[in-house]
């Protein structure tokens, strides 16, 4: 399924679902047709699969589960692997014209490069994590994170520890891809979701929204800056108010 639908491939160790976000609200304000894809969930599993903003139903999610569950017992897909197979034959049916794709862990090895057409490849800050499966050392989960840039793709990043950095030029030099190293985005700039950090994730955002436009995707300033100004990301960092007490949520694992 989505074969000849070409993919944002997301990595990275943090800030993969806020770059998400960012692009997601962009493209949904351009009124492009995008299936997205992210984890984890904080309420509901539907969560992971949405068409621009409007999540999938748990109707149509119970009977693709139903329907794939074959290949899911003869492969033994894990959970993950499963919903990406879900989400994938949900955004055939759709017709969706682009896709979001956010790794879920690592990258080599990681179900969603099971899609081979990823020209834009986005990554958010990247660090030691899950290290029982990537590696002690940055420069080995650099590696199996660096996997899933694809030949001659766009690849869109905001500063990198020097190691990290290493492995991408590296990686990209082999794969004849090209890298934009994008620099935070300035006050100028109005964001929908808070935190310092969010200046970084917004400029890869912008960055891949800039790389979309010269691919030929009709995209205007007034849609990136709204689209940004205007993106969510629920229950990460979230500012609230329980019983007129003020309180940040965070549930992102």
């Amino acid at each position: 399924p989505c074969k000849k639908i070409p993919a944002i491939h997301i990595a990275g160790t943090n800030g993969k679902g806020s770059i998400a976000a960012f692009i997601n609200s962009v493209l949904s304000q351009a009124d492009i047709k995008t299936g997205v894809t992210t984890s984890p969930h904080l309420v509901d599993w539907g969560e992971r699969i949405r068409i621009n903003k409007v999540p999938i139903s748990k109707k149509e999610f119970k009977s693709l589960s139903l329907e794939l569950n074959p290949i899911v017992e003869k492969y033994s897909l894990t959970p993950f692997e499963s919903v990406v197979a879900i989400a994938l034959k949900y955004f055939t049916i759709k017709e969706v014209k682009l896709l979001i794709l956010e790794v879920g862990l690592g990258g080599r090895l990681d179900a969603t490069t099971s899609h081979k057409y990823r020209p834009i490849i986005a990554f958010g800050a990247i660090g030691l994590d899950h290290c029982e499966y990537l590696g002690n050392n940055l420069e080995k989960v650099a590696i199996e994170k660096a996997a899933v840039i694809t030949p001659k793709s766009t690849i869109i990043t905001a500063a990198q520890n020097n190691i990290v950095k290493r492995v991408f030029n590296e990686t990209a030099m082999r794969q004849e891809a090209v890298i934009h190293w994008v620099d935070p985005l300035s006050e100028a700039w109005e964001l929908g979701i808070p935190g310092v950090i969010q200046k970084e994730n917004a400029a890869v955002a912008k960055g891949v929204i800039d790389s979309l436009k010269n691919m030929g995707w009709s995209i205007s300033e007034e849609h990136l800056r709204k689209g940004l100004s205007l993106a969510k990301w629920p229950g990460r960092l979230q500012k609230m108010k329980w019983e007129g007490m003020p309180i940040v949520v965070d549930g992102a694992h």
